[in-house]
């Protein structure tokens, strides 16, 4: 079983991906800011938070605009539906293999819906969206001058949007089924391991392990008190990560590895 496609839309620098991936190892590279880090922090959300939550800073910049628009149709009295259309949404999908497995699916199970005996693949359906009903309280009493409608936005978004999680049939769209995320955590277990710059990503207040880790023995190994053993592991630990880094520069230039 395997993520073999990845479609994301709406999420930060993802304004509309889709990413084919290898039965075993995957590497994305790319410049900086194309969009790596987004990436990692949208799965980060996906499956280290009980019910992930965005803020208007996650949506991509390029529909910020959109939210402005269906104020306005709020103001002229559009229908609830109409508006909604025009809303921006935040969505991932990922479509997995799991191969012939017989009657033994495991986790994968409440994700396959299909009654296909052929059919290998499920897809699993992401989406952060406004809520049922919540379309007043996300407009009413707003100033129709856009710093302080934004303004707005980055607080009543977190608060009425919601992040739902669904299983799809491959061969129906129209065949859903509402899941909990606990059952994709289940389903998909993995771990982040961050660099030193803690993938460039503000909103994670706290430090890089490893990093911290690495930075501490440094820091020991090259003190006063050190002895000449300590300071020579430092000093060849030094030399072994300038020439990877330096080996990094050569063959990707301009680009970073995720």
């Amino acid at each position: 079983m395997y993520v073999s496609k990845i479609a994301i839309n709406n999420f930060r620098l993802l304004r509309s991906v889709e990413l084919c991936l290898e039965i075993q190892t995957t590497v994305i590279v790319g410049r900086n800011n194309s969009g790596k880090t987004s990436l990692t922090e949208l799965f980060r959300r996906i499956l280290e938070e009980v019910s992930p939550r965005f803020k208007l800073e996650d949506f991509s910049l390029g529909v910020h605009e959109q939210f402005w628009i269906a104020f306005e149709m709020y103001q002229n009295g559009s229908e609830e539906e109409e508006i909604r259309d025009v809303l921006p949404t935040i969505n991932a999908e990922l479509t997995i293999e799991y191969g012939d497995n017989g009657t033994d699916l495991g986790p994968i199970s409440s994700f396959v819906i299909d009654l296909d005996p052929d059919c290998t693949k499920a897809q699993v359906n992401i989406h952060y969206a406004l809520e049922d009903g919540k379309i007043k309280s996300l407009f009413e009493a707003l100033e129709p001058e856009k710093p302080a409608f934004f303004k707005a936005m980055k607080e009543r978004i977190p608060k009425l949007f919601r992040a739902s999680l669904e299983a799809e049939d491959p061969n129906d769209s129209t065949n859903r089924k509402i899941l909990e995320f606990s059952s994709l955590r289940a389903l998909l277990q993995g771990g982040f391991v961050n660099a030193q710059r803690a993938l460039d990503d503000t909103s994670h207040s706290e430090k890089a392990v490893l990093g911290k880790i690495l930075e501490a023995l440094f820091k020991a190994a090259t003190s006063e008190t050190a002895n000449q053993d300590e300071r020579d592991t430092a000093e060849e630990l030094k030399t072994a990560v300038m020439s990877i880094q330096d080996g990094v520069d050569f063959r990707c230039p301009r680009h970073s590895i995720l």
